[in-house]
């Protein structure tokens, strides 16, 4: 079998815009690609650590002959902080939506959960230290 050499996890926006500005601006992940180079965009990658998350519009689907995407929480994205309190706290002041503050998981792990603009389910964990 071919050996598979790395993933892209696409999340479909309702307002490419805002997903954009959510991905980069707010969370301040590095954005690598960007699909058209000029005009509005259909497709764009942002690099964290060893992952590539990308935002897609409906342009981008239709374009690869795919139906409509429709909202869901059948996944999240889990984004490692090093201080989950600092970083909600950041994030609640520019506006983020938080759906659940700052607990202690049973295994020692630190989390929060937020959501992106299209209402996509984002854990925030910190790690306990080794």
């Amino acid at each position: 079998m071919p050996t598979i050499l790395s993933a892209v996890l696409t999340i479909y926006c309702g307002d490419i815009t805002k997903g954009i500005d959510f991905y980069g601006r707010i969370l301040g992940l590095s954005e690598t690609y960007r699909f058209p180079r000029d005009g509005k965009p259909e497709h764009v990658e942002f690099r964290v650590g060893g992952a590539t998350i990308a935002v897609s519009s409906a342009a981008g689907l239709k374009a690869h002959g795919m139906p409509p995407a429709t909202p869901g929480h059948s996944f999240e994205i889990g984004l490692e902080t090093d201080d989950v309190a600092a970083t909600l706290k950041e994030l609640r002041a520019q506006g983020v939506t938080i759906i659940k503050e700052p607990e202690m998981s049973p295994a020692g792990i630190r989390y929060a959960y937020i959501t992106d603009p299209d209402g996509t389910w984002i854990s925030l964990y910190q790690p306990k230290k080794r």
